[in-house]
């Protein structure tokens, strides 16, 4: 009898495993994008970039210069050694004036020295203070070193290429083209002294334009802020200046991007899926294989179009999704459309949505989730993963 029960609740175990659907579960990294302050139109696809500069000096002219100015010191090499030469006979004869004075100066402190009693010699010897000859160093002739050509340091001189600036300029989410122009205009860095310490200015101005409408204008360096605490007159004021051009140029790709660009977010979605031995459900796998497929396409550098084309094809599989979902059969624990797979299916449209920034569509699916509550029977860590994703919903 013992024995007849024990097989009973063996099958009965058995067979309620047999139903239970074990959810599992895809992870695919991609990179969100976060909303622009100042959405463009959705006509906008593509951007040119206009830089004005003041600075005209080129890579080739400054070489040009250069070995113009090697050719002067070359040519000029042989007055170089002569002068040279003709300041080392100076300071030679000097030297001789100098010996002599030094040896003068030495015979009278002798004098003076033997004129002391031997008591008097004996303490200023232990002092230090006998009288020594001084002999000054003898000059040292040192020919000039022959010129050597060298490059210029591109650092310390003002060689800017206004298309090299331009291609610079990256406004993500947009390519390359002529819907909206970006106009740069940079002035001549201007500096002033003040206490000891130099400030400076440079007004470079920032106009974003659609045809004859401005869209977006600003100005950056406009007021004079601080820049270092030695004077003008003792600093490479090319090199600062250099240095900031670039500072500008980055400040104004921030500004772009956080204004009308879509900056990538690296971001991570997990796809839920029921088992598919007896494929049972390949409507499910499908639309599970086709989610992912949609979020790889989502790299760093997707292109506008990429990104709209991937969120429709995830709104077609949130139709799927809820299409299944019709199906399920919340009191049927033995069917194949059971409880277990509405979780899967609540848990990915959630996801989607919060994913999408679509807050509409979260809280209807969150509505239609409650309505379910008490079939859906939830245990803790259900409970916890919905919880979590209820208040992601909010935050949109």
């Amino acid at each position: 009898m013992k024995k007849y029960i024990l097989l009973t609740l063996t099958f009965v175990v058995v067979s309620s495993a047999s139903f239970a659907q074990r959810a599992l579960s895809e992870k695919v990294s991609y990179f969100d994008v976060r909303t622009p302050n100042n959405l463009l139109d959705e006509s906008v696809k593509t951007y040119n970039v206009d830089v004005t500069i003041p600075y005209t000096m080129t890579a080739e002219e400054l070489n040009a210069q250069s070995l113009a100015d090697f050719e002067i010191e070359k040519a000029n090499y042989d007055n170089v050694v002569k002068e040279s030469e003709l300041e080392f006979e100076e300071r030679l004869a000097g030297y001789n004036d100098d010996l002599k004075a030094a040896e003068a100066r030495y015979d009278k402190e002798m004098k003076d020295f033997k004129d002391l009693t031997l008591l008097e010699r004996l303490a200023l010897t232990d002092q230090g203070k006998k009288p020594q000859l001084k002999v000054p160093a003898k000059p040292r002739y040192v020919l000039p070193r022959e010129p050597v050509y060298v490059l210029p340091n591109y650092n310390d001189h003002l060689i800017f290429d206004n298309k090299v600036l331009a291609d610079g300029i990256k406004l993500l989410g947009f390519e390359r083209g002529n819907d909206i122009l970006i106009a740069i205009n940079i002035s001549k860095m201007v500096f002033q002294d003040n206490g000891g310490q130099t400030f400076y200015s440079q007004p470079t101005s920032l106009r974003v334009m659609k045809g004859t409408e401005t869209l977006t204008e600003k100005t950056f360096d406009d007021a004079f802020k601080f820049l270092t605490s030695s004077s003008s007159n003792t600093i490479n004021l090319e090199r600062y200046e250099k240095n900031n051009v670039l500072k500008i140029m980055r400040e104004i790709n921030t500004f772009l991007n956080e204004e009308h660009g879509f900056i990538p977010i690296a971001s991570t979605i997990e796809i839920e899926f029921p088992k598919n031995k007896k494929r049972e459900y390949d409507i499910l796998e499908n639309a599970k294989i086709k989610a992912i497929s949609a979020y790889r396409r989502l790299k760093k550098d997707a292109s506008s179009e990429t990104r709209v084309r991937s969120n429709a094809e995830l709104l077609e599989l949130r139709e799927i999704w809820l299409s299944e979902l019709s199906k399920i059969d919340y009191k049927d624990k033995k069917a194949v459309m059971n409880k277990a797979v509405a979780k899967m299916i609540f848990a990915n449209l959630l996801r989607v949505d919060i994913s999408l920034k679509a807050k509409a569509l979260a809280e209807e699916t969150l509505e239609l989730m409650q309505e379910r509550r008490i079939d859906l029977d939830l245990g803790y860590d259900d409970k916890a993963k919905f919880t979590r994703l209820e208040e992601q919903i909010y935050k949109l």
